[in-house]
This record gives C-alpha cells, sequence and structure tokens, in this order.
C-alpha cells in the first residue's frame, strides 16, 4: 500500500506547509514527498535511535579507511568537522592522487542520511571498482580523479538519527540557510575550491536509497533548470541506465523542481552557481526491499555512463566485470552483532538461493533469504528474531547444487 498522498489532497494543506515541500512526479503521478522517496511527516516520526548504525559505523569507516589508505591510488584527508568534531573524511583516487594535472574531477558523496546504508555500499563498489588492477579501474585513474566522502553525516550515524545531524538538522535541505550546518559549510568550501581549479567538477553524485524500493535517479525538470539542462541528463541517465536497463530505471521515473529550484539542496547550490556545467544529481539506491543488492552491477553502469558523458573512451567488457567467476558466501559484518548484520554473497549463476540460520546444535532457526535471485552480488541486511538469545550461530548458502560451508556469526544482546 503507498504510503503518500496524491494531489488532491493538497487542497486540505495550508499555503504554509507548500513552501516547504515540494511536489515530486513519480510514473506521472504527482505526489507530495521528499526524493528519497519518504513524506515529511514520516522524517519526523523516524527520528529515533537506531542500533548498531544500520549496520555500518564510524568506526566501521575508520577500519576501511585504513584499508583504502593502503591503495598507491589514494590519499585520504579531512575537508572539516561535525558538529561533535568527528573528522569528515575524504577519498581523493587517481593514478597519483599528489599529482591531479590535467585529470577530468568527479565527486561522491554518501551517508547524509545515515539510515541510507545502501547508497553507501554502491559507493564502496565505486570504490572497489576505482581501486582495481582491471581495466576499467586503470583508464578512469588515467584520466580522472574522483574525491569521495564516504560519510558526511558521522554524528547522524553515531547517534543514531536517520535523517539529521547532531544538531538535529536535516542536512540535505540546508544549502541556502544561514548560518549553515558544519558538515554543509565544509563541503560547500571544498566544491567552490574545486570549482575555481583547474580542474573543476564536472560531475558529481549525491548518494542516497529510497523507500519506493526502485533504483533511479532524481531528474531536475526544466522548469527548474534549463531545456539544455534538461537533455543533458536525459542522455546522463539514460547512458548509465544502458548498462543496467533492469535495475535502474528510466530518467522520468522520477521528475522534481516542477514548480523551480527549490533553493536548499546541493544540487540546487550547483545550479545556481554552476548551471550546466556540472553534472550534479542525486542517486537514490533500494530501501531495505527485497530486491537490494547488485551492488557492484550498479556501481560498474555508473561508472561507465559517467565515462561516457564525459566523452572518456573504454572498452571494456560490462558483464565480464559484473558477474562474479565463483560462488562465495562472506563473513557477515559487523560481527558480533545486536541486532542487524549485513551478510554478502555472490552467485555466477541465476538460481534459486536460500540462505538459513542454524544454532550450534545444527538446529534450523532462521531463513534469512529464500528467493529465485539473479547471477550477480547481493546482500541482505539481517536484522535477527528478539526471540533468539545470545551465543553463536552459523549460516549457509544453497545456490541451486552448490552449498556454502557455514559461517560463524554471534548474537551479543
Amino acid at each position: 500500500m503507498k504510503k503518500i498522498l496524491l494531489l488532491l489532497s493538497l487542497l486540505i494543506i495550508s499555503a504554509s506547509t507548500l513552501k516547504s515541500q515540494e511536489l515530486q512526479i513519480i510514473q506521472g503521478q504527482t505526489y507530495l514527498m521528499d526524493k528519497c522517496g519518504f513524506m515529511e511527516e514520516e522524517d519526523e516520526a523516524n527520528n529515533f535511535t537506531s542500533v548498531e548504525n544500520w549496520g555500518y559505523s564510524y568506526d566501521s569507516l575508520l577500519v576501511d579507511l585504513n584499508l583504502w589508505g593502503q591503495s598507491p591510488y589514494v590519499k585520504i584527508d579531512s575537508i572539516g568537522l561535525s558538529v561533535q568534531g568527528r573528522p569528515l573524511w575524504q577519498l581523493t583516487i587517481s593514478s597519483n592522487p599528489n599529482d591531479i594535472t590535467n585529470k577530468r574531477t568527479v565527486f561522491i558523496h554518501a551517508r547524509t542520511h545515515p539510515q541510507e546504508t545502501e547508497g553507501f555500499w554502491v559507493t564502496e563498489q565505486i570504490i572497489n571498482i576505482l581501486l582495481s588492477e582491471n581495466e576499467l579501474g586503470q583508464i578512469i585513474r588515467e584520466n580522472c580523479v574522483f574525491y569521495i566522502v564516504p560519510m558526511y553525516n558521522p554524528d547522524g550515524v553515531e547517534l543514531g538519527y536517520p535523517r539529521r545531524n547532531a544538531n538535529n538538522v536535516d542536512l540535505e535541505s540546508n544549502w541556502f540557510t544561514f548560518p549553515n550546518e558544519p558538515e554543509v559549510s565544509a563541503l560547500k568550501a571544498r566544491f567552490t575550491e574545486l570549482m575555481s581549479s583547474p580542474n573543476p567538477i564536472e560531475v558529481e553524485l549525491n548518494m542516497h536509497s529510497s523507500s519506493l524500493c526502485k533504483r533511479y535517479f532524481v531528474y531536475h525538470d526544466s522548469a527548474g533548470t534549463s531545456p539544455q539542462f534538461a537533455v543533458m541528463q536525459q542522455n546522463f541517465i539514460e547512458g548509465i541506465r544502458s548498462y543496467y536497463p533492469t535495475g535502474i530505471e528510466p530518467w522520468n521515473y522520477y521528475i522534481s523542481w516542477t514548480g523551480g529550484n527549490p533553493m536548499k539542496y546541493p544540487e540546487s547550490w550547483f545550479w545556481y552557481y554552476h548551471g550546466e556545467s556540472v553534472m550534479a544529481l542525486t542517486y537514490e539506491d533500494m530501501y531495505q526491499c527485497s530486491g537490494t543488492g547488485n551492488f557492484n552491477i550498479t556501481a560498474n553502469a555508473i561508472l561507465r555512463g559517467v565515462m561516457d558523458y564525459m566523452n572518456i573512451p573504454t572498452s571494456v567488457d560490462l558483464i565480464s566485470l559484473s558477474l562474479p567467476e565463483e560462488f562465495l558466501l562472506e563473513q557477515n559484518y559487523p560481527n558480533p552483532f545486536n541486532p542487524a548484520t549485513m551478510i554478502r554473497w555472490q552467485s555466477p549463476v541465476s538460481s534459486w538461493q536460500t540462505i538459513k540460520l542454524y544454532n550450534t546444535l545444527g538446529e534450523e532457526v532462521d531463513t534469512i533469504v529464500d528467493e529465485y535471485l539473479e547471477a550477480g552480488y547481493h546482500s541482505k541486511l539481517y536484522n535477527i528474531s528478539s526471540t533468539l538469545p545470545s551465543g553463536v550461530y552459523f549460516y549457509s548458502l544453497q545456490a541451486g547444487n552448490f552449498i556454502s560451508a557455514a559461517k560463524k556469526m554471534i548474537l551479543l544482546r
């Protein structure tokens, strides 16, 4: 059942309320909601404390930063501090991150809304490809510099605020307020610095996740941009979609800015100050949906589409990059956990795939996954039953005739 209001309901909403909200066109229907697929009243109601940072905490990021930092293609620094003093880490990725002369610039930031971890998982796969030794990674590094802020709202992640920072402010819509939140000020200053550099940003992606259970880009109507930029967006989105046509929605799935530039988002800032020179868009992945996953395929499609948009030729076969060559069930993370943990696996063939949970006696206690899935990379954010006690559990994957070795997970209540 849809949880969103149709345009007819606007007749009973006051003019003051309308000023603070936006009309979005989704598959030809008009709704009152934000671009992540949440209604504003849901945003307020969801401001609760989460458990275990939705499966990926600030400490998790610090561990990954240490791993990423071992690559010769990465430089890690901070663009500023959050309200509570946590560094806002930035990855600089290129063939030589200390010499970016004549490199084309792409910027990506994720985890503005802490609960929307799927946008981060896509970003993580983008990082993995950029650091890899495959042909696509090498071509991109030779031609481009990628700046990536993987956790833009660390305080919200640690405090368990689904949509807001430590000051209880939604950073996504803080770009034209005064004063800005510290996180917005830091990112805006970084954008300003890069836009005045010899290598200005050409593509800026704002990575989110949507309750609509679709993968899509938020398209900005010509009423809020220009007819030329509208066509540029259509070509950009369809170019990415051509590499994952069954997974990413067409450009006109979600249309925003039909009433003009709302003057509150990072994309609003880019359009106001830099117009058609920057392809600044929000990407929305599936938010805790049954079809969530294939982050690697999505990341490949985005990178290939961005390279096409920038007229950088690549000769890589997408299929060979996207599909795994063997079955693999990975260790859950975090582990130990309570009550949520991320489970990832891969399958080189399409098949019915099942992951079951067992106790130390070998008794089946839960079914984590049980569905037909396409070949590819998959993940599941698993919330263990509140009736199961602390202890050691095991999980295994069956995909067709393949049965994995069991992995151990530890639940700490």
